[in-house]
């Protein structure tokens, strides 16, 4: 039911445009995303209707959210096929990138290497189309199963095993429920703000609305195929769109304490503090990469080298230049901070700044259980966090976990496709794996279907992160 609200809202919004510039296009696409919003809003409630009752095991809650964010994209798919009138797996690519919040495209208006039927540029499709994406990467960013939280699950046990299995941890009040709504909230308010900040900054109103909600879901889809390189000419935006990223990848947690006046916590938020550090570090390997290389100062402006650091960091997207041909050291950078992330509880991927550090702390509890004395206690908190055995066990299984099916990905990869450059997959599957959607130029339509199939199986894994999936099939094996 809360996947067809972007169809329907797409729809609507498709009829409103279809009525103010009609064209066969779009009324084709409005009537396609109509009708399909409005079957699966009748399946959901149907099934909503025949339920058994609440859920009250970890593993359903688990299993239920992986098959959502598999199932979910894919049938998203097929509306796109039939309104977009492009091959199947071309449309999953976008689906599935849209609901993960990746923003990697195959809409670069070129033939499909599916029958080589042709497959448009972002700005040839119809608004309603647009708008799709829009509204998908939205409800992506916040997520599936806790919109369903937020609108349709009733308080209770249900409500707490899915806003746990969806990978949330920390809470904004006693309720699950009441957490979800005030992230909901909380949402809206950053949409807003972002949309403000756009316009301010120059740019129009309907395209501030586009990158306000794909900008604050760090997501990525933009309704121009240049993204905000597009707006090159107006530095503000640039800079606004920078903000925007950000405040996606900050913590819900410290939005909420802004909103409520409580800048004390603000200063002892421990992942905020590393955010700015390794941002600031980040920036500066860049910049001297930058400075050594005379052809990327001669196609790329500092504000572009430091726009795509804050873009891959903030795991957004949002792309101001050709990533093809930066140098080797620049891609290196960009693909390290988009496996790191943003924060644990935003709407942002990755591995996220909180692992780091525990990973980070684990070492120096480790460290000091060898060079202490016998009987030495250690501090085993990080910030309000408590980095007992169970936690460091739990963060070092996922980050392997992330980075071994990395390596594997991008050695699959390098395999099919020899005549890509190293650099090029690392960047496009640390990309996809991280939610991110910058592109070395890997991900178009006249890409091989190996490589779309490679990367739409790097974003799932990203989105939910690999043990996840590793714990389903195990639930379904003992069944």
């Amino acid at each position: 039911m809360v996947s067809s609200f972007s169809l329907i809202g797409s729809g609507l919004y498709g009829l409103y445009w279809y009525s103010k510039t009609p064209s066969p296009w779009e009324w084709h696409s409005w009537t396609v995303m109509l009708g399909f919003g409005a079957l699966y809003f009748g399946m959901g409630g149907l099934f909503y209707i025949i339920g058994e009752g609440e859920i009250r095991r970890a593993k359903e809650a688990l299993l239920i959210t992986v098959l959502v964010w598999i199932l979910i994209p894919l049938l998203d798919a097929i509306p796109f096929m039939a309104a977009a009138r492009i091959p199947y797996v071309d449309a999953a690519f976008e689906s599935v990138s849209g609901w993960t919040t990746t923003g990697l495209t195959i809409l670069t208006g070129e033939p499909s290497t599916w029958h080589h039927v042709y497959v448009p540029i972002v700005d040839e499709i119809p608004h309603t189309l647009k708008m799709w994406r829009t509204l998908m990467q939205w409800e992506g960013g916040l997520g599936i199963v806790i919109l369903t939280v937020a609108v349709l699950a009733p308080p209770g046990v249900s409500a707490a095993i899915l806003y746990l299995a969806e990978g949330k941890f920390e809470r904004l009040e006693a309720s699950f429920k009441r957490t979800s709504v005030l992230m909901g909230v909380i949402y809206v308010v950053l949409t807003a703000f972002s949309w403000m900040l756009f316009v301010v900054a120059g740019m129009p109103p309907l395209d501030a609305l586009h990158h306000a909600m794909t900008g604050i879901a760090t997501a990525g889809f933009s309704p121009h195929s240049q993204s905000l390189g597009y707006y090159l000419d107006k530095p503000a935006v640039l800079v606004a769109g920078m903000i925007v990223m950000m405040l996606g990848a900050i913590s819900f947690s410290d939005h909420y304490n802004v909103l409520k006046g409580n800048f004390s916590a603000l200063r002892r938020s421990v992942e905020l503090q590393a955010q700015i550090v390794i941002l600031v570090l980040a920036g500066f390997l860049a910049y001297i990469a930058w400075v050594m290389d005379p052809g990327f100062r001669e196609h790329f402006s500092l504000l572009q080298v430091f726009f795509h650091v804050d873009s891959a960091f903030a795991t957004a997207g949002f792309q101001a230049g050709d990533l093809h041909s930066v140098p080797e050291a620049y891609k290196l950078i960009i693909a390290i901070l988009s496996i790191i992330g943003g924060s644990a509880f935003s709407t942002a991927g990755g591995i996220k700044v909180l692992r780091l550090l525990i990973a980070i702390k684990s070492i120096s509890l480790e460290a000091d259980s060898v060079i202490q004395p016998p009987g030495y206690v250690p501090k085993r908190r990080l910030s309000k966090y408590v980095v007992d055995e169970v936690i460091i066990r739990r963060t070092l299984a996922t980050i392997t976990a992330f980075v071994g099916t990395y390596i594997l990905l991008v050695m699959i990869m390098s395999t099919l496709t020899p005549s890509y450059d190293l650099g090029d997959v690392m960047l496009e599957i640390a990309s996809a794996m991280g939610n991110v959607g910058l592109s070395s130029g890997i991900s178009a339509a006249s890409a091989p279907i190996s490589s779309k199939i490679i990367l739409i199986a790097a974003m799932l894994l990203g989105r939910l992160e690999v043990i996840s999936y590793l714990i389903a099939i195990k639930g379904i094996l003992k069944r």
